[in-house]
């Protein structure tokens, strides 16, 4: 009988399926028990391939959780900060960024959630730090050519617009029966008036470019 035979296309997507299958069973087991108490053997058995098989295409549960926040990141979409560049009004430009944030952080909570535990961990500080750069980007992009390498205009637009108060922000005003919805155009002009200050600060004129 002649020797088996494998082409490597198909030897390829064998592979890739199975690192799919194994990232698919990973995410599953992440949501229902946490990232912590997720061993690789449960991942194994959930994936049906052995821990051996696991450790072969990710090395260890580590680099098995940076596949799997690798994932993660690709599908967060992030907006291209030229969506905010090509606005010509400064304040426009600044209520696109804090939509924009708004709208990211609405689509992304429950990752931020699943993953929250595990930020101090270097395999999710190396995604995270992705994240800031685009931030970084976006808010440059807010404050304008004149304002953006302006310490103080990025204090100010960052003091309103931090991911980690947004949250809080709109939590206080629906305690008082404000709508999200309602309470974004609120955020908005906190931020433009942010920006303004410290635009008349610097120039003695209104604006932000």
């Amino acid at each position: 009988m002649a020797p088996r035979t494998y082409t490597l296309g198909r030897r390829a997507d064998s592979a890739d399926a199975t690192r799919q299958r194994i990232l698919d069973a990973t995410l599953e087991l992440y949501r229902e028990l946490g990232v912590p108490a997720t061993t690789l053997k449960a991942v194994a058995q959930r994936a049906d391939v052995s821990r051996g098989t696991i450790l072969h295409h990710y090395g260890s549960a580590e680099g098995l959780l940076g596949a799997v926040l690798d994932r993660v990141l690709e599908s967060l979409d992030l907006p291209d900060p030229q969506s905010i560049e090509r606005l010509t009004d400064p304040d426009a430009r600044v209520r696109e960024f804090v939509n924009e944030l708004i709208d990211f952080q609405n689509r992304t909570t429950h990752w931020w959630t699943l993953f929250e535990s595990q930020m101090q961990r270097p395999e999710a500080q190396q995604r995270e730090a992705v994240y800031w750069a685009w931030f970084a980007n976006m808010q440059a992009a807010a404050l304008g050519p004149g304002l953006r390498d302006d310490p103080a205009a990025n204090a100010a637009l960052m003091s309103v617009v931090h991911p980690a108060t947004l949250g809080t922000f709109f939590w206080a005003f629906e305690q008082v029966g404000l709508p999200r919805e309602d309470a974004r155009p609120l955020l908005e002009q906190f931020a433009v008036d942010a920006v303004r200050r410290i635009a008349d600060r610097r120039t003695g004129k209104g604006g932000s470019q």
